[in-house]
């Protein structure tokens, strides 16, 4: 009888809807198919004629401790008000809003910056001293353009505040404001502490969610970790933010010369193979150069280099590595011999289609008989330049290196 029951129940609700979970409605809501329609991607700016700072997504800004970075981003803020700016173009016709939250320098070299970089590079109708004689000599009409400028700029020095206000601070400037692009010049002090993993991870969280939920593009600025390597980034909020950002930006002053360099290390979509090269102006002011040719002579008066050239990396200890892997030019004396990348690091993924960065560094110099990890960092940066292999971003979110065409 209870037999019979139990199947006369099941034949009433036969048809009905099962129940479902609220968590489940929720994750419905994050749910993509085919037919879902999602807003198309929108960047903000070109660099060498490339797409790049896409809204609601992270870009990154690194590099060693007075290396450019700051001056990267003035010209990322010039540039949306002015339509190009170096090799940087803005997309669209009408100006961007930009809001830079400093949270390292003095409000003096804040505002320094702001009007006599930025403003500059905006164009020579912006008044660098705001109110003082230079603004009586200008017109109504370049005073009025000049306020018309500045209310695309939105500019916080947040230096004295404790790193909760800080966090508290953005959020609410962003949600008021509503600017295009944020520039976080220092990320780090937005958290106690880069090796807080708990709060690494919040804060990412944040940001994708504000970048998101508000369709602007957030950069975060970051330093590199003591080692100067270009891909390891300061601390596990490093580590975040390179499983997290769209594009990564590494900023640095050439060794012994006054070119500063900007390249891009990673990214989801449009590579940018091209380095910016600049110098600093009597005037203060970022101009294009061109790669400076100095190379550096040792003790003998032999050249040298702490950064592999187009050619190859010199080195008197050729007979210790696998010789399956050099090149040899008996004719050259000043170039002896070559790594041969393309066989060395062929090898390296055994036919793999990627290789996490750590995994790739111990195989290569397991083949090529390299001992000392820097030196592997020179010969990866020469792979890099002459296109044998690149870093992107896996579907996992993760950072692979992948082995290109010849």
């Amino acid at each position: 009888m209870k037999e019979k029951n139990l199947i006369e129940e099941e034949l009433c609700q036969a048809g009905e809807a099962s129940p479902v979970s609220p968590l489940v409605v929720k994750l419905d809501k994050y749910r993509i198919m085919s037919d879902t329609q999602v807003p198309p991607e929108e960047f903000l700016l070109r660099l060498f004629g490339k797409p790049c700072f896409p809204r609601r997504d992270l870009s990154t800004i690194t590099g060693l401790e007075k290396c450019g970075k700051t001056f990267f981003t003035s010209m990322l803020m010039a540039c949306c008000a002015e339509k190009s700016v170096l090799e940087l173009e803005r997309i669209r016709e009408e100006p961007l809003k930009v809001m830079w939250y400093d949270t390292e320098q003095s409000k003096q070299s804040t505002k320094t910056i702001l009007a006599d970089r930025v403003f500059k590079l905006v164009g020579p109708h912006v008044s660098s001293n705001p109110g003082g004689p230079l603004a009586s000599e200008q017109s109504s009409s370049a005073v009025a353009q000049d306020a018309d400028i500045e209310s695309n700029f939105f500019v916080f020095n947040v230096r004295a505040c404790t790193y909760q206000e800080r966090m508290e601070l953005l959020v609410a400037g962003i949600e008021a404001y509503k600017p295009d692009m944020v520039i976080i010049d220092n990320v780090s002090d937005l958290l106690p502490s880069v090796n807080d993993s708990e709060a690494s991870i919040q804060v990412m969280d944040q940001l994708m969610q504000m970048a998101s939920l508000y369709d602007c593009n957030i950069t975060v600025v970051i330093h590199l970790n003591r080692s100067g390597e270009k891909r390891n980034l300061r601390g596990w909020l490093g580590t975040e933010i390179l499983h997290k950002a769209f594009e990564v930006y590494y900023c640095e002053q050439i060794e012994h010369t006054d070119v500063f360099l900007v390249e891009q290390t990673l990214t989801r979509k449009y590579h940018i193979q091209e380095k910016l090269y600049y110098r600093i102006d009597d005037n203060g002011l970022p101009r294009v150069t061109g790669k400076p040719n100095y190379q550096p002579r040792d003790n003998n008066g032999q050249f040298k280099s702490s950064k592999p050239d187009a050619y190859q990396i010199k080195t008197e200890r050729a007979d210790t590595f696998n010789q399956k892997y050099i090149i040899r030019h008996e004719d050259n004396a000043r170039q002896p011999w070559e790594w041969n990348l393309r066989a060395l690091f062929q090898d390296a993924m055994t036919g793999l289609p990627s290789l996490p960065p750590d995994a790739l560094q111990k195989e290569v110099m397991a083949l090529s008989g390299i001992q000392q990890p820097k030196y592997y960092e020179k010969v990866y940066d020469l792979a890099v330049d002459q296109r044998v292999v690149q870093s992107t971003m896996a579907r996992n979110g993760r950072i692979v290196v992948v082995l290109l065409p010849s």
